[in-house]
């Protein structure tokens, strides 16, 4: 994640349709290949609604300078260690390279793994990067949908009136991703990344299309408005699946997040899954649990504490 908040009220709507899995309250991979992709239903914990946000170790001192090799994790080691099942590997400074299939083994017990091929990375084309995530799909069972990282360009205000949202890629771009998306006969799902800042009408098309949204606020000082923000990021897609993005580092200002914004953004993300406004959690990322930030051992203590709360199917 290497980009970039809006708003008013937030509107109540449907619960989600997906019912409680039948399996116990452990995160370890327990189904037949068969059994995953979009049709593996979330149980009604809140452990089994988290996601970390995954970047190869190392990642954060090349793309933003911070940490160092003494804190250096792999993404697995930061799912053990925050206690969450799923995570969404994205690789925003082209790292690792494929092919993949050695990389994904610490995944193994990894109940839901997604790929990027939108994502910053420099090092291949975005055509490229969705084939390599395809492929990978075919051998990784757990492997369950692809992700557009930063996907809107800027605040994502159209360059004509009427035109299309700025984007990484068009509306009939996205569309066609949807018609590829059959993999081992599974479907995988198609998500996007919105930031908070980004909420002009016109990014509606582009939603549409894809299966879930990861709706994000790039400044920590923006959170303050986050109960307004999501109101109008739902004005323009009342039903869409959606994930809440939790950052652990003020990226937008590379500064600590304070605990009482962490308080407050878990607190509304609880309320919301309870209601079933939202689908889930991600929290960002996996380099930072080897630094000992504030930030994340009070996540860790939060995750632990909830683990087991009751959300809505």
């Amino acid at each position: 994640m290497t980009s970039p908040s809006s708003g008013s009220k937030l509107l109540s709507r449907r619960s989600f349709l997906q019912a409680a899995a039948a399996t116990t309250g452990s995160f370890m991979m327990s189904g037949e290949p068969s059994s995953w992709g979009s049709n593996l239903p979330y149980e009604r914990t809140l452990r089994d609604r988290l996601w970390m946000w995954g970047h190869d170790s190392g990642s954060l001192v090349k793309g933003y300078g911070i940490g160092d090799k003494g804190t250096d994790i792999e993404p697995a080691a930061a799912l053990e260690y925050m206690g969450i099942p799923n995570i969404c590997m994205v690789r925003f400074t082209g790292t690792p390279l494929p092919p993949f299939d050695e990389y994904v083994k610490q995944f193994a017990k990894t109940k839901r793994l997604t790929w990027s091929f939108v994502d910053g990375g420099k090092n291949f084309t975005t055509e490229e990067k969705k084939s390599q995530a395809l492929d990978l799909a075919t051998r990784t069972p757990n492997l369950v949908g692809l992700d557009m990282d930063d996907f809107f360009i800027g605040d994502a205000v159209p360059k004509t009136e009427g035109g299309e949202a700025q984007a990484h890629l068009s509306v009939a771009q996205v569309e066609a991703v949807t018609k590829e998306l059959e993999v081992a006969g599974r479907r995988l799902d198609l998500s996007m990344v919105i930031y908070s800042n980004q909420l002009h009408p016109s990014i509606k098309r582009h939603i549409d299309p894809v299966d879930a949204v990861y709706f994000w606020t790039w400044k920590a000082r923006d959170l303050v408005n986050l109960e307004d923000n999501f109101a109008a990021y739902r004005r323009i897609a009342p039903a869409k699946k959606t994930l809440l993005g939790i950052y652990m580092w003020d990226f937008g200002e590379k500064k600590t997040i304070p605990l009482e914004l962490m308080e407050h953004q878990c607190r509304l993300a609880l309320d919301w899954l309870k209601k079933g406004e939202i689908e889930g959690l991600i929290f960002h990322c996996t380099p930072l649990c080897g630094m000992k930030l504030e930030a994340v051992e009070w996540s860790k203590n939060w995750i632990s504490h909830h683990a087991n709360d009751v959300v809505r199917a």
